[in-house]
């Protein structure tokens, strides 16, 4: 590979560029060649150290202006079970297993994604029946403070 995995993580933008070429522009701010990025980008794929290069859809700008952190008591038999199941409605754009830190008896979490309340809430209550789960507590965001992927230490 002739492009170094450190120096592409390093430099990387994080605006992916909206033109007709985004990886030879990348490539250019980086200072390698179109093909060397992609072939890094490739590299740290199969490596696992990148999971994907994606869009970010900023949700209340695309109308989708309601999200409901959800979470729910699933007996730990079952975790792995149903995590899965309510990881695969499209609605859901984050499903997590927690510790529950013994003074709390909610295992899953999952953010839910809606145009209304209303929307939010058809979408907790199919997951329910779906999954046999009827203990939850459901918490709608009022404000976001941030909301960032993760970036590289420049060090």
């Amino acid at each position: 590979m002739a492009g170094s995995p450190e120096k592409v993580l390093r430099e990387i933008v994080y605006d992916f560029p909206i033109t007709e070429r985004p990886y030879h522009e990348m490539a250019n701010t980086i200072g390698m060649s179109e093909e060397e990025l992609i072939e890094t980008l490739k590299y740290l794929k199969k490596e696992g150290i990148i999971r994907r290069i994606a869009a970010v859809l900023y949700h209340r700008k695309a109308s989708y202006a309601y999200n409901a952190m959800v979470v729910w008591k699933v007996e730990e038999k079952d975790i792995e079970r149903v995590g899965k199941m309510m990881a695969s409605f499209r609605e859901v754009t984050h499903c997590y297993e927690r510790d529950n830190g013994g003074y709390w008896d909610y295992t899953i979490y999952t953010m839910i994604h809606g145009k209304s309340m209303e929307d939010c809430m058809n979408v907790v209550k199919r997951i329910s029946k779906k999954v046999g789960i009827v203990n939850f507590q459901i918490f709608f965001s009022k404000r976001e403070f941030k909301k960032t992927s993760l970036t590289m230490n420049h060090e």
